[in-house]
C-alpha cells in the first residue's frame, strides 16, 4: 500500500500548487541547517511525485551565507529531470553564495536560475506542460461522485487509456466522496495525461488534509466502516497525496499508462 505524499506548511517551508497551470511553488525561508535540509527534501519528494510541469523554488527568505543549500537544489533538479514526465525546476532569488556554489557543481543536469518567481513565470508564457487537462466543477452533493466517474470514463477514452477506466473511476469516486463528506465545499475535478501518468485531482476549499483512518479489526461490518476509501486509493494508485493551493487543497492520485495504445 502506498503511503501518501502529504505537504504540510511549516514556519520555514510553504507550498502552493496551481492545478490549472500545472505549477507548484515552494518557499523556503530561515537559516539553512540540517533540519531545514531534511524538511525540504521531504516536501520536494512530495512535489515531484505530484508531477507538475514546473517546480519553482523561492529562496528570497533563505539565509545561507555559505551556500550550503546548493547541493540540495541540484539534487532536486536532477531528481525532477529523471521523473516521468520530466519536471522543470527553477531556483528563484538565490543568494550570491548559493549561485556561486551551484555554478561550480558538475553533472548532467544544470540548475536553472531566475531573479524572481515572476521572472521565472514570465519566461514561460505558453506553459501548459502538455498535460491535456479535462476539468469539471462540482457541488458538494451526494451525486457528485457519479458525475465525476462519467467524466473520468470520457477522459480515459479521449486519452486512449481505456484500460485505466476502472481504477480511475474508483479513485476519483473515493476522492470526490471524501471531499463531499469531510469538507462540504464546491470542488474541481481534473483529469490530465502527464507523460506516462494519468493524473487525477480533486480540489476543494478546505485546508484540512485527508487522513487514512485505522480500521477496527473488531468491526462486524468492516466494509461499511470509515477509512476504507483512502486505503483503496492507496492500493490502486501509483502514488497519491495532497498539496495546498491558493484556495484550499488538491488531493491527487496517479496511474501509470504503460499499457496504453500507441497513437
Amino acid at each position: 500500500m502506498n503511503g501518501p505524499y502529504l505537504v504540510v506548511d511549516s514556519p520555514r517551508i510553504s507550498c502552493v500548487t496551481e492545478p490549472a497551470q500545472v505549477v507548484t511553488q515552494v518557499v523556503v525561508r530561515g537559516r539553512w541547517d540540517d533540519r531545514l535540509r531534511q524538511e525540504t527534501a521531504r516536501v520536494m519528494r512530495a512535489c515531484v511525485a505530484e508531477a507538475p510541469a514546473l517546480l519553482l523554488i523561492d529562496l528570497v527568505g533563505l539565509t545561507d551565507p555559505a551556500g550550503d543549500s546548493a547541493s540540495t537544489w541540484r539534487t532536486v533538479a536532477q531528481y525532477a529531470a529523471e521523473a516521468g514526465p520530466p519536471i522543470s525546476v527553477v531556483v528563484c532569488a538565490a543568494g550570491p553564495a548559493v549561485r556561486q556554489r551551484m555554478s561550480g557543481l558538475s553533472g548532467e543536469h544544470a540548475v536553472e536560475l531566475a531573479d524572481t518567481v515572476d521572472a521565472a513565470l514570465a519566461a514561460r508564457p505558453a506553459l501548459d506542460g502538455g498535460v491535456h487537462p479535462q476539468h469539471m466543477g462540482l457541488p458538494a452533493h451526494p451525486g457528485a461522485s457519479a458525475l465525476a466517474r462519467t467524466m473520468v470514463t470520457d477522459a480515459c477514452q479521449a486519452f486512449r487509456v481505456a484500460h485505466l477506466v476502472h481504477p480511475a473511476r474508483l479513485i476519483v469516486s473515493e476522492l470526490v466522496a471524501n471531499a463531499v463528506q469531510h469538507t462540504g465545499t464546491d470542488m474541481d475535478v481534473r483529469v490530465s495525461l502527464r507523460g506516462a501518468l494519468l493524473h487525477l485531482a480533486v480540489q476543494d476549499r478546505s485546508r484540512h488534509l485527508p487522513q487514512m483512518l485505522d480500521i477496527d479489526p473488531r468491526d462486524r461490518e468492516p466494509l461499511q466502516a470509515q477509512g476504507w476509501g483512502l486505503r483503496m486509493v492507496a492500493a490502486t494508485a501509483a502514488a497519491w497525496g495532497a498539496v495546498p493551493c491558493l484556495d484550499g487543497k488538491v488531493v491527487w492520485a496517479t496511474l501509470g499508462t504503460a499499457a496504453a495504445v500507441a497513437s
